[in-house]
């Protein structure tokens, strides 16, 4: 009897045992049931026009991730719901996603105050909740399982002070904000930071964010004082067209000193204001979202994350808030993927201990117990002409 080729054949039929057990495995993946993360965003209201770009960045994530086998080898399906922009609608649709739809985790909203509306039933419920905000009345303790992917107010503030002092060099700022959440922990930093920096505030205003609003009086408060520089921590692209417009319209043209809605959505804000409407513009950005002399176009994460919007986006999708959600959803993953499991006290604990290891569009993440905001100030920088961009889709680094 030919005992030869035993090996061969024990070889071959391990190797068909091992093929089986893949195809196996992975058919079983596919079979198990999905992964239901809720995408609690505003399509309709003040800032939609943000909802449906976020949208954009949680559908490219999952598509992603479900042709890489899924989360913890189950499917992700996204479950939509409108707040409406309204902290009212907010509430509703937090208890429909958790309570009714049995999602497993949140992303969104996409403004503080929303957040802050939402957060007591996604703690109540346990789920990991991402979301992008900066007030800084959400904490830990408030929200237990919830990140943003927003750098804080204090964060923000302070990077557009030093703007201010540091390249501007002026001694007189007015300073006008939206009546958000977030904007008010922001005006307080940069009343501070103003202080500090022995910069005069001539005055300060807030107005009610929305397109159809007149900021009229506000700004007619504001240039009686004649500043040179008008500090602007705006909630969206439409807000900032139309203060804009309106301050061409009052003939009053101040350097103005930008949050990331001011440069967010450039082809929203030259549709209401014009083609020239970011001649006298800076807004804080990501220093991955932008590029100084020198930078070989295309190689940035970020820059590669626009390839695929451009495949698909809308007309005037805005690349940095698509870029929110679909870092918030490689977030999520890493923490899921990291402790095996989607409950939130185990997700929240591995990301503050493991966030540093976390590698998304906008760069490295941090997180502690006492802070829950994944972008930290090193990775903020000023942004000039965001409608003026490279081939690769990426906006000039104010200074460089």
């Amino acid at each position: 009897m030919n005992h030869g080729n035993r090996p061969a054949r024990a070889l071959a039929t391990l190797g068909c045992i091992v093929a089986f057990a893949g195809a196996w495995s992975a058919a079983h993946a596919q079979s198990r049931e999905p992964v239901k993360i809720g995408m609690l965003l505003s399509f309709s209201g003040a800032i939609a026009e943000s909802g449906f770009d976020a949208r954009m960045g949680a559908s490219i994530a999952a598509r992603e991730i479900n042709a890489a086998g899924g989360l913890l080898g189950r499917q992700i399906v996204l479950v939509e719901a409108d707040d409406q922009s309204n902290p009212t609608n907010t509430v509703t649709e937090a208890r429909r996603l958790v309570q009714r739809e049995k999602v497993e985790a949140v992303v969104g909203p996409l403004a503080s105050q929303l957040v802050l509306a939402a957060l007591p039933i996604t703690t109540e419920a346990k789920v990991p909740h991402f979301t992008v905000a900066g007030s800084l009345a959400i904490t830990p303790q408030i929200g237990p399982y919830h990140f943003s992917i927003l750098p804080s107010a204090l964060s923000q503030g302070g990077s557009m002070v030093e703007y201010v002092r540091d390249v501007l060099k002026a001694k007189e700022v007015a300073l006008l904000t939206d009546a958000g959440a977030q904007a008010k922990s922001a005006a307080e930093v940069i009343k501070t930071g103003l202080a500090e920096a022995k910069i005069r505030l001539t005055a300060a205003e807030e107005y009610t964010a929305g397109q159809t609003n007149d900021v009229t009086p506000q700004l007619l408060n504001l240039k009686r004082g004649n500043p040179p520089v008008l500090v602007l921590f705006a909630q969206s692209g439409g807000d900032t067209g139309l203060i804009i417009k309106t301050l061409r319209e009052l003939s009053w043209s101040p350097r103005i000193v930008g949050n990331f809605s001011v440069i967010a959505a450039p082809p929203v804000v030259t549709k209401i204001a014009g083609a020239d409407a970011f001649d006298n513009v800076v807004g804080s950005n990501y220093k991955a979202f932008v590029y100084c002399a020198g930078d070989a176009p295309g190689s940035s994460a970020f820059a590669k994350l626009i390839e695929k919007i451009r495949a698909d986006a809308r007309p005037q999708s805005s690349p940095t808030t698509v870029s929110y959600i679909y870092d918030a959803m490689y977030a999520l993953k890493a923490a899921v993927e990291g402790t095996g499991s989607l409950d939130g006290p185990k997700v929240a604990a591995w990301m503050e201990a493991n966030a540093p290891k976390v590698r998304v569009t906008a760069g490295t993440l941090n997180a502690s117990k006492t802070n829950h905001f994944l972008i930290g100030a090193d990775a903020l920088g000023m942004t000039e002409h965001p409608e003026r961009l490279r081939s690769d889709g990426l906006a000039k680094r104010a200074g460089c």
